[in-house]
């Protein structure tokens, strides 16, 4: 080989050598940069929070912000955990939600989690759709929807309950809500209290007090709330037809 093409191969693999140490570089560099950002957006949501910690951080779509999860709220906070905003982000090309369905899926996960040991759950044999709905003993139009139960289920709508005492931990509702909690059968408990009937008084290891936790967790303040699957929230007595309709309509 000549002396020229020698050196022309030797500066090829020079340059090669330099070129891969420097992509190595930045490389290594972004995850160190993005480490310590993520470190400033912890230490400032631990300022707002007075110590508690966030559930989680994690990059947005936009460079030098990020998605703080704290319990069923999403926030945005810039890298130097100075800034902070509330809101929904959008892209604006494709118009997409990109805030909702991240939300409504922590809230959907937060429901599993409670396990439908803790359910009173009214299914048909075959069904489509399940929703679960955190409901009140006492509140008229969760009697209004209890009265469609069958209908739910003749739509092949399973669903299921939570408790959700509006009154609080130690109410009268709070009470008639263990009651059914700890009734032999729970289902006929529920139909029969929800009729304005009187349910044996009983006491039992319950997750009542754990179910209106978790309702006010992931954003409920009235009642019926009712959750699909996927975690979105319909506020309010629904027909059984309309919820059908909404679920069709979800599944297309």
């Amino acid at each position: 080989m000549k002396q020229s093409n020698k050196k022309a191969v030797i500066g090829l693999y020079g340059l090669a050598a330099v070129f891969l140490l420097v992509l190595t570089s930045v490389t290594i560099a972004a995850p160190t940069q993005q480490s310590a950002d993520m470190e400033k957006v912890r230490q400032g949501m631990s300022k707002l929070l007075s110590g508690r910690q966030a559930d989680s951080i994690t990059p947005s779509p936009i460079s030098g912000l990020y998605e703080v999860l704290v319990g069923p709220q999403l926030y945005y906070v810039s890298a130097d955990g100075k800034y902070l905003f509330s809101g929904k982000l959008f892209d604006i090309n494709s118009r997409e939600d990109l805030t909702t369905p991240k939300v409504a899926k922590v809230k959907a996960d937060a429901i599993e989690q409670m396990g439908e040991d803790n359910m009173v759950i009214f299914s048909p044999k075959e069904y489509q759709h399940t929703v679960t709905v955190f409901t009140d003993i006492d509140c008229g139009y969760c009697r209004k929807l209890h009265d469609e139960i069958d209908q739910y289920n003749d739509l092949g709508i399973r669903v299921r309950y939570l408790m959700f005492p509006r009154a609080g931990v130690g109410s009268p509702a709070y009470q008639k809500a263990v009651n059914v909690f700890c009734a032999d059968d729970k289902n006929d408990a529920m139909t029969r209290a929800k009729a304005g009937k009187d349910v044996e008084e009983k006491q039992c290891e319950n997750s009542v007090a754990a179910q209106y936790a978790l309702g006010q967790k992931v954003g409920v303040t009235g009642t019926p709330a009712i959750f699909l699957a996927d975690g979105e929230l319909v506020p309010g007595y629904v027909p059984a037809a309309k919820m059908q309709a909404i679920l069709k309509e979800r599944s297309r």
